[in-house]
C-alpha cells in the first residue's frame, strides 16, 4: 500500500511563490550560460538541491502557519541575497568571463549563499512546526547554528577543488586549508553554544550532519583525484580501503534508518559514545593525511600509509559502534514499541 503524500508537499507544489520560481529560473539560466564548462556542474546540482529544499520547507511552513491566513506568496525567508549572487554571475557571463578563476569564485559564492538560504528556511520551518528546535535562541538561527551551516557550505566546495582543480596549481592548497579549517572549527559551534547559552535541538542535529557532509564528498573527491589508487602501493590495500569506506557508509545508513523509524523518541539524539568520539578523531586524521598527500607530492606515500591506518581504525570502530549504540538505543526502541 502506497504511503499518502504529505499535505505539506502538496502545499509546496500548489503554492510555489514567485521568488522561488524566479530563483529556479535563474539556476536554469546559469546552467545554460555555463553549460559548456562542466567544471561547474557539481556546484549547479548543489544549488538545484537547495532550491528543492527551499520549496519543500515552504510547503511545511505554510501548513504550520496556515496558508489561508498568510497566503501562499509568503515565504520563510527572502531571496534577495541569492538574486544578488546570480546577478554578479550573469554580469561575468555577459563580459565573457565564464571560464576564469573569478567566475569560479563567484560560483562558490552563489553555492554558499544557496546552502545557507536553504538551511535558514529549514530551521525556521522546523521551529514553526515545533518551537523546541530553536528554543535556546528565541526562534532565531543563532550564531552556533550559523557556524555549523557555513562550515558545511564551505566544506562541500572542497571536493570540487580537489577533483576539478579550478583554481590552478593553488587548488589543492586552498582546499586543504578550507578542509583543515572545517575540521578545526568542528568544536567551535558547541563551544559558542555553551558559552552564550544558545544550545538548541537544531544544533545537535546539525553537528553530526556536518560531519557527514564533510567526510563523504571529500572521500569521493580524494578517490577521483588519485584515479582510484588513494596513493596506496598495492591492490590489496586499496580494496581494504574501499571496504572500510563501505562499512562506514553502511553504519551511517543504518543509524539513519533507526532515527527515521523511531524519530518520535530519538529526535533529541542519544549523544556520542567514547567509541564514536575516537572514530570521529580517526576520520579527521584520515582527512588530514589525504589532504596533505594531495597537496605535497613528496610526502604522499608516507601520508597514504598513515591515512590507511586511520581509515582501518574507522572501519573497525564503525562495526563496534553499531553494537555499542544499539545497546544504548534499545531501551528507547522498547519504549516506542510499548507505546
Amino acid at each position: 500500500m502506497m504511503r499518502k503524500i504529505p499535505h505539506w508537499f502538496n502545499t509546496a507544489i500548489g503554492h510555489i511563490s514567485a521568488p522561488e520560481i524566479f530563483t529556479f529560473a535563474l539556476n536554469i539560466a546559469a546552467f545554460i550560460l555555463y553549460g559548456s564548462f562542466m567544471q561547474h556542474f557539481y556546484l549547479w546540482v548543489l544549488i538545484i538541491l537547495c532550491d528543492i529544499m527551499v520549496i519543500c520547507s515552504h510547503g511545511a511552513w505554510l501548513e504550520a502557519k496556515g496558508d489561508k491566513v498568510y497566503g501562499p506568496w509568503r515565504t520563510p525567508t527572502p531571496h534577495v541575497a541569492r538574486f544578488v549572487a546570480f546577478l554578479v554571475l550573469f554580469i561575468l557571463a555577459a563580459e565573457r568571463q565564464s571560464n576564469t578563476v573569478l567566475s569560479t569564485y563567484v560560483w562558490y559564492t552563489v553555492t554558499i549563499t544557496a546552502i545557507c538560504h536553504a538551511f535558514f528556511c529549514i530551521l525556521l520551518t522546523m521551529h514553526q512546526t515545533d518551537n523546541s528546535w530553536l528554543a535556546g535562541t528565541n526562534g532565531r538561527v543563532g550564531m552556533p547554528n550559523w557556524i555549523s551551516i557555513i562550515r558545511m557550505a564551505i566544506s562541500v566546495l572542497v571536493p570540487h577543488m580537489y577533483a576539478v582543480q579550478p583554481l590552478g596549481e593553488a587548488s589543492s592548497l586552498i582546499a586543504t586549508i578550507a578542509l583543515i579549517a572545517a575540521i578545526v572549527t568542528d568544536a567551535a559551534d558547541g563551544f559558542v553554544a555553551r558559552k552564550f547559552n544558545q544550545t538548541t535541538k537544531a544544533g545537535k542535529a546539525l553537528d553530526p550532519l556536518g560531519d557527514k557532509v564533510i567526510f563523504y564528498p571529500t572521500a569521493i573527491a580524494f578517490i577521483i583525484a588519485t584515479h582510484g589508487t588513494a596513493f596506496l602501493p598495492s591492490v590489496t590495500l586499496r580494496w581494504c580501503f574501499y571496504a572500510c569506506i563501505a562499512i562506514m557508509f553502511a553504519r551511517d545508513a543504518l543509524f539513519f534508518v533507526w532515527f527515521f523509524l523511531y524519530y518520535t523518541k530519538l529526535k533529541d539524539g542519544i549523544g556520542a559514545s567514547m567509541v564514536d568520539k575516537i572514530r570521529m578523531a580517526a576520520m579527521c586524521a584520515w582527512l588530514g593525511c589525504s589532504a596533505l598527500a594531495l597537496t605535497f607530492a613528496d610526502m604522499e606515500s608516507r601520508l597514504a600509509i598513515a591515512g590507511f591506518v586511520c581509515i582501518a581504525i574507522v572501519g573497525i570502530l564503525s562495526i563496534v559502534s553499531i553494537f555499542v549504540d544499539y545497546n544504548r538505543i534499545k531501551p528507547l526502541i522498547a519504549e516506542k514499541k510499548a507505546d
